[in-house]
């Protein structure tokens, strides 16, 4: 064996040794969205307002695209399942959505890139995981507050919390329940700013508009 091939056959021992020692990729997540699913048109006036839903606040583990998993004390994220984005920017879409659909107000405008409405919906997001006590339960919990855009003061506030059953330990059957849950909040939202929001304002009287004549000095 001349001099080449005994270098290339110890480069080609080399490299096979070097491959063989690389971890093997982890299996792909399962990736999965949230659907508004079907949501009645109200049969009431909408409001003539514009409501602007703002993304809400999350703590850490609820912040990101991990599906949270709680036992008692412990708190994991679920191996091999995922959002297919960040759980807040869903539910912000989510309940956009609940609202556009259910009618209750002229528009229902996702905040950001300065939308401008009446009403401003904020919210803060306390819970949305699995919980393992005793039994599977999915759980959201939130508070929200309307705030009047004009004066910038706050009209009501209010926590919401919904829980839906889940029936084996699967992921699939875990993410529709926190769909269940978060659509259930979503509606009850939807529900409490319709009935909270404020009569609009008249328009402003305009300076140095001509007065109308009135009927008598008409007939004059």
């Amino acid at each position: 064996m001349n001099m080449k091939l005994l270098a290339a056959s110890l480069a080609a021992t080399l490299l096979s040794a070097c491959v063989s020692i690389l971890p093997e990729a982890p299996p792909a997540p399962y990736i999965y969205t949230m659907r508004v699913g079907a949501v009645e048109p109200s049969t009431a006036p909408a409001h003539p307002l514009v409501i602007i839903i703002g993304a809400p606040s999350a703590q850490r583990m609820t912040a990101g695209s991990d599906i949270v998993w709680r036992q008692g004390a412990e708190i994991a994220v679920m191996d091999r399942a995922a959002w297919d984005d960040a759980a807040p920017d869903l539910l912000q879409t989510m309940l956009t959505e609940t609202l556009s659909r259910r009618g209750v107000f002229r528009a229902a405008v996702r905040g950001g890139a300065g939308a401008r409405g009446d009403i401003d919906l904020r919210w803060d997001v306390l819970a949305f995981e699995v919980v393992e006590d005793g039994g599977l339960e999915a759980v959201f919990s939130t508070t929200v507050r309307l705030v009047d855009a004009r004066s910038r003061t706050i009209i009501d506030t209010r926590r919401f919390d919904t829980r839906a059953p889940i029936a084996n330990r699967s992921a699939r059957e875990a993410v529709a329940a926190l769909e269940r849950a978060a659509r259930e909040a979503c509606l009850q939202i939807t529900e409490w700013a319709a009935e909270k929001a404020p009569a609009p304002l008249p328009p402003p009287v305009v300076s140095g508009a001509p007065s109308q004549p009135s009927a008598a000095s008409i007939r004059r």
